[in-house]
């Protein structure tokens, strides 16, 4: 054979092997772009991701104690509620109550730290009879 088709040959083979250890890497990795590329994208994470995910989840020991949380029926409306008023609507904020009724061990309050200097707090009790609306 002559040396051109000899170092095309040569060329191709180096060429199909670097993509070979190329795509092996990309496979084995965590594609933490593309997941957040997707995650952007649609909200959520890829159906991939989430079966990798739910396979750990599966295998491992101890499992997380969560439930599937059910959100509201329209979200769109929930959120404009909440920035319109400031709180929930009734509906969720029912629904966030049976549901904190309903749960086996319930998240623990975490209290403000309050300051060491309350002289505001004294002033405010003073003037208006009453503590500082939180």
């Amino acid at each position: 054979m002559k040396t051109s088709v000899k170092s095309i040959l040569l060329t191709g083979a180096l060429a199909m092997g670097a993509n070979a250890l190329m795509a092996a890497q990309a496979v084995t990795a965590n594609d933490n772009w593309l997941d957040q590329f997707y995650k952007a994208k649609l909200g959520r994470s890829s159906a991939t991701t989430e079966a990798r995910l739910k396979a750990e989840g599966a295998n491992t020991a101890f499992r997380e104690a969560t439930a599937e949380v059910a959100g509201p029926a329209n979200p769109w409306l929930e959120q404009f509620y909440r920035a319109k008023l400031g709180r929930n609507s009734p509906m969720e904020e029912s629904r966030l109550r049976t549901e904190g009724a309903n749960t086996a061990f319930r998240e623990e309050t975490t209290h403000e730290a309050r300051p060491a200097n309350n002289w505001f707090e004294q002033f405010y009790r003073a003037k208006f009879g009453r503590s500082v609306p939180k």
